[in-house]
C-alpha cells in the first residue's frame, strides 16, 4: 500500500508557504544546527542550562515549521491529510511484528554496548543526558524529531514533489537527501548513518502508506540512542556509566 499521493493539489499559496519551509531545511538548518551544535560541545561541561536550551530551541523551531505543513493543507482545498500520510488505515499485526522485532534489536545493541564497553560516537557524546531534567528533555526532543521530521520530511516534501509532477520515488530520494542535510551538524560518517535510517523510514512510508509506523519508529531510535547509550565516566579509566 503507497501513500495517497495519487492527486495532491496545493494552492499558490500552500505552495509558497512549502517553499519557506523547504528554504529552511536546505540552506538554514543545516548551518545553524552544526552552529549550535559546536557551541553545545564546546560549552557543555560548563553551562548546566545548554543542554535544555539547546533542544528546547530545535523543538520549537520544528513544531513551527510542523505547524507551517498543517497550514499548507489547510490552505488547500485539493490536499488532504492523508496526502501527508496522516492516517491510521494500517495492518496493525504487521506493525506489531515489527516493533517487537525493534525491540528485541534495541535490547541487544544496548548490551553489547554495555558490556563491550563501545565508545560513543563524538557526535552522540554531548547530546547525553546527565540529570532527571535533561533525560525528560531528551525525551522531548526523541517525541519532536519522531512526530516533526516525519510530518515534514516525509510527509510534506514527498507530498510536494509528486504534486509538482515528479515520480514518486524521485520525490522521496530528494526529500531524504534534504532530511540528510539537515543533519550536517553530525558530520560525514554519521551522517552515512542518518542517510540509511532515512532509507528504512521511507521505505516504511512507501509500503505502509502511512506516517504512523515511521513517526514510531523514529521516536523508539531517538529514545534509545539518547537513554540507553552508555555514557562514558569522567576521567581516563576507560570505563563506562549508565546514560540513564
Amino acid at each position: 500500500m503507497s501513500p495517497d499521493l495519487t492527486a495532491p493539489v496545493f494552492s499558490p499559496a500552500a505552495l509558497v508557504v512549502a517553499a519557506v519551509v523547504f528554504a529552511y531545511l536546505l540552506l538554514v538548518e543545516p548551518l545553524w544546527g552544526r552552529r549550535m551544535f559546536e557551541v553545545l560541545k564546546r560549552d557543555r561541561d560548563t553551562d548546566p542550562g545548554l543542554y535544555v536550551r539547546f533542544f528546547g530551541t530545535g523543538m520549537a523551531v520544528f513544531w513551527g515549521l510542523t505547524g507551517l505543513t498543517a497550514l499548507t493543507v489547510l490552505l488547500s482545498p485539493g490536499a488532504e491529510w492523508a496526502h501527508l500520510g496522516l492516517h491510521g488505515d494500517v495492518d496493525w499485526g504487521t506493525v506489531a511484528g515489527m516493533f517487537v522485532g525493534f525491540a528485541v534489536a534495541a535490547v541487544m545493541v544496548t548490551l553489547l554496548a554495555r558490556w563491550k564497553a563501545m565508545p560513543v560516537s563524538p557526535t552522540l557524546d554531548p547530546m547525553l543526558p546527565r540529570t532527571t531534567r535533561e533525560r525528560w528533555c531528551a525525551v522531548g526532543a526523541s517525541v519532536t524529531a519522531g512526530v516533526c521530521e516525519e510530518i515534514i520530511f516525509r510527509g510534506l516534501l514527498i507530498a510536494v514533489g509528486v504534486s509538482l509532477g515528479l515520480p514518486l520515488y524521485v520525490a522521496a530520494g530528494a526529500a531524504l537527501v534534504v532530511f540528510t542535510l539537515a543533519h550536517l551538524y553530525q558530520g560525514a560518517k554519521d551522517m552515512l548513518l542518518v542517510g540509511l535510517l532515512g532509507c528504512a523510514l521511507t521505505y516504511l512510508y512507501l509500503s505502509t502508506g502511512s506516517l504512523i509506523v515511521p513517526i514510531l519508529v523514529h521516536v523508539l531510535v531517538d529514545l534509545r540512542a539518547l537513554l540507553l547509550t552508555p555514557r562514558p565516566a569522567t576521567g581516563r579509566s576507560g570505563q563506562f556509566t549508565p546514560a540513564a
